[in-house]
């Protein structure tokens, strides 16, 4: 299955967080509605407003990245695998992507983190991770840290470089409908050089 949903393009704030209620009006002891369809859809529509307008608040966008979607797929059997000193375990049915980005330079991602797991290759340049702390490490070729980072975990992170690099990730997330590999975060206090 191949999916085009860009996550880190500009305007697409998608996430999890979808929300599905059903169910019917219940009726008082006099048998009388106490919410009636018309009361329910307009709250639905006000709780929706809400949501949208919250999500753009904590939206963080990012700015000079361009990114190309190489694949998508679906894993739907776990694995559990553990070779050669490397483990690789889901439990459940998994999305996976494979994706390019091109920083250009004073770039950064917005904050942001991924459910799952995100394995980061940096190809060419150099791209420096800063945490919710504030916390850096810089990857890429010429790097003591590696040309390689690993994202998995629900705290915000942001991804920068001040020259430009190409980076290629590789998202394993839990399975969903769409799949959803990025999920906004609020701006956090670190500044940006």
């Amino acid at each position: 299955m191949i999916h085009n949903q860009d996550e880190h393009a500009p305007g697409n704030r998608s996430g999890p967080g979808q929300c599905h209620r059903t169910g019917r009006a219940e009726a008082n002891r006099e048998g009388t509605s106490m919410l009636n369809s018309k009361g329910v859809k307009l709250a639905a529509l006000f709780g929706m407003a809400a949501a949208t307008i919250g999500t753009s608040a904590l939206a963080s966008p990012g700015s000079g990245i361009s990114s190309q979607i190489l694949a998508t797929g679906d894993l739907n059997e776990s694995v559990n695998y553990n070779h050669d000193r490397i483990k690789l375990q889901t439990k459940d049915p998994a999305d996976v992507r494979v994706q390019r980005l091109d920083f250009g330079p004073n770039s950064y991602t917005g904050w942001h983190h991924h459910p799952g797991v995100v394995i980061v290759t940096v190809a060419s340049g150099l791209i420096t991770t800063v945490d919710q702390n504030c916390q850096r490490k810089t990857y890429g070729p010429t790097s003591p840290n590696g040309s390689v980072f690993v994202e998995g975990h629900d705290t915000p992170m942001e991804a920068r470089s001040a020259l430009g690099g190409t980076v290629y990730a590789t998202y394993v997330a839990p399975n969903a409908s769409p799949p959803v590999f990025r999920i906004e975060d609020a701006v956090q206090s670190c500044s940006r050089p």
